[in-house]
């Protein structure tokens, strides 16, 4: 850095003074000299240690707003997504045609589905279910009449915000299977918890 230079440079020509004096000056100008030299190297250190300091805060101060930035983002697009299935469940149940149905589920708790044909959705609502071991969620399968599974999602219900699911393209005149499955299984390998004939 040219300060670092530039001080450098300083130190040295007060070294170079002090040589000078020691054989020309008396032993008391000599010693201001060295005083002088000494309170300068001080000075620099000083102001050294005070640009590193600087220069971590700097660093700590932009990684925080950083995080604060992303934790930002984060919480709002939740909140998006919230209000966005908030507003299409409101839709659902205050559709003309909604349907509902509920049955228990095996293992316990029961699950109720509000079905509006014309709008082809559906809103699924757990009610006390227990949340699936780690590695393992519950998975909502649409069943046509010749047997055939397709997926319609997946939800853990782990917890009181995410107790309800809101099931898009539901196929006319199908039913909704409920199974436990090992997270990301693509078709039921495990007997139905519930099964909620959707129109």
């Amino acid at each position: 850095m040219v300060e670092d230079k530039q001080q450098e440079q300083a130190l040295a020509a007060e070294a170079a003074a002090v040589a000078e004096a020691a054989e020309h000056e008396p032993l008391e100008a000599v010693e201001e000299a060295v005083t002088r030299a000494a309170r300068w190297r001080a000075f620099a250190e000083r102001q050294n240690r005070a640009y590193h300091v600087l220069w971590l805060t700097c660093i700590v101060f932009g990684a925080a707003a950083a995080a604060f930035a992303w934790t930002t983002i984060r919480v709002h697009d939740r909140q998006a997504a919230a209000e966005n299935l908030g507003r299409d469940v409101a839709q659902v149940l205050s559709a003309a045609d909604v349907q509902s149905v509920r049955q228990p589920a095996k293992g316990g708790g029961a699950l109720t589905a509000y079905y509006s044909p014309t709008l082809h959705r559906a809103a699924l609502v757990e009610h006390g279910m227990h949340t699936p071991a780690g590695g393992h969620t519950y998975a909502f399968w649409y069943r046509d009449a010749s047997g055939a599974a397709r997926s319609a999602g997946s939800s853990r219900f782990d917890h009181a915000h995410n107790d309800l699911v809101l099931l898009p393209s539901v196929p006319a005149g199908t039913q909704l299977e409920v199974t436990l499955e090992s997270s990301g299984a693509d078709h039921p390998t495990t007997p139905a918890l519930a099964t909620l004939p959707l129109g």
